[in-house]
């Protein structure tokens, strides 16, 4: 118990994920330092509720953090929205954080950007790659074709459908991050791939 609050402090202060002082931080330090008087109590059902409730607060901190690497939108795109999130008690299955943006382009397609850090969704790039990779081996006109892409010398699993003008660009940054572009009413492929490159694969793999 007391080594998870001391991560957990840590989490707060380490550079990669160190932030001005801000009302969800003071909640994070306050529930932080609520679990150790009800530790020292023995009351530690309530220490780890407290503990939740801080991890939760320090994966909204984390989501936060994501936006800032968030790409300008590409020419003839606009970038119509961003947002985070961070989660609490669904975190071995959701990721402990994410970011989604989209933009909107002006022939009318869109291309959506999900990056997820942690659980399986964090994973996901790496899963769909793999099973991109058997489908591939006996994969119908319909569902569209897959390759591997290098892209800032990141491998991504790329996936369009010329009939339905819809594709997929997955990357796996570490083993814990994904990064997933999404597009519909696309010509090509490329329109994925441009914002991929002015995605900081690099920085994001540092930072988390």
């Amino acid at each position: 118990m007391k080594k998870t609050l001391i991560a957990l402090s840590l989490a707060l202060t380490i550079p990669g994920l160190s932030f001005a002082d801000s009302p969800i931080k003071t909640e994070a330090m306050d529930s932080l330092s609520s679990a150790q008087s009800f530790v020292k109590n023995g009351s530690y059902s309530k220490a780890i509720e407290e503990i939740n409730y801080a991890l939760s607060k320090i994966n909204e901190l984390t989501a936060e953090q994501l936006l800032s690497f968030i790409p300008a939108a590409p020419e003839g795109y606009t970038l119509k929205d961003k947002q985070s999130q961070g989660v609490g008690a669904g975190a071995s299955i959701a990721g402990n954080a994410g970011a989604n943006a989209s933009y909107s382009g002006s022939n009318g397609s869109t291309i959506n950007l999900n990056i997820s850090i942690g659980g399986i969704t964090g994973k996901v790039a790496s899963l769909a790659a793999l099973g991109n990779l058997f489908a591939g081996l006996s994969q119908e006109q319909s569902a569209g074709k897959t390759r591997q892409i290098r892209v800032q010398g990141y491998t991504g699993t790329e996936n369009y459908n010329s009939g339905t003008k819809t594709g997929t660009l997955s990357f796996q940054v570490g083993d814990k991050i994904s990064v997933t572009f999404e597009g519909s009413d696309i010509n090509s492929p490329e329109a994925l791939k441009t914002l991929a490159k002015s995605f900081d694969f690099s920085g994001l793999e540092k930072s988390f």
